[in-house]
């Protein structure tokens, strides 16, 4: 890598860092942004999109491109905003959501403290795995990330959580089938990276 090219690396690393971090201020300390981010988060495509966007981390992180993965978590967590609020919410997203807003509401308690340890980690996992150019590794921390999330949305919304499984398991099985082309591929071509 150029020296001119480093420096550009690291200048985005840090306006991606600083954009994860104001987009994290602004939504947890401006009730205005937060309930309307979570008026259009109603829209199930946001939860659609939302695992999907694991697909894209994964092929950073196989890259090692730290950028890309920085730049994949903000659309992470900016999707939930990107579609409008729907006309008609289906009861059991709304019930799922009511309980998410209030576990974010609810500052750093063991509950909220445990989540975000558990996100870190899958993250930092699946990152790593792919980092080390780990299919098998990396699709099965997907499938326990998946896991983990469908159960704690079940534990923690018995009659909402139901609602996220069909888009937890869309994603994780999208990601199995590009982990398995991806395998062809490198197979065919004789690449080892």
């Amino acid at each position: 890598m150029s020296n001119a090219k480093a420096v550009l690396d690291r200048v985005l690393t840090v306006v991606l860092t600083a954009a994860l971090a104001a987009f994290l201020l602004v939504f947890f300390t401006n009730d205005g942004v937060f309930e309307w981010a979570f008026r259009r988060h109603q829209n199930t495509l946001s939860w659609v999109v939302r695992p999907l966007l694991i697909l894209p981390f994964c092929f950073f992180a196989y890259r090692r491109s730290l950028n890309g993965m920085l730049a994949t978590i903000l659309a992470i967590l900016t999707s939930m905003f990107w579609f409008p609020a729907p006309m008609e919410v289906d009861p059991r997203v709304a019930e799922f959501l009511a309980m998410e807003r209030a576990r974010l509401k609810a500052g750093f308690d063991l509950q909220n403290i445990a989540a975000i340890v558990f996100v870190a980690a899958f993250l930092v996992a699946l990152a790593v795995a792919f980092w080390r150019r780990s299919l098998v590794w990396g699709g099965a921390v997907a499938v326990l990330g998946a896991v983990g999330k469908s159960a704690w949305s079940v534990l923690a919304s018995p009659e909402g959580g139901s609602a996220v499984l069909p888009f937890a398991a869309a994603g994780v099985v999208a990601l199995l089938v590009a982990l398995v082309l991806a395998s062809r591929f490198r197979k065919r071509s004789g690449r080892k990276d």
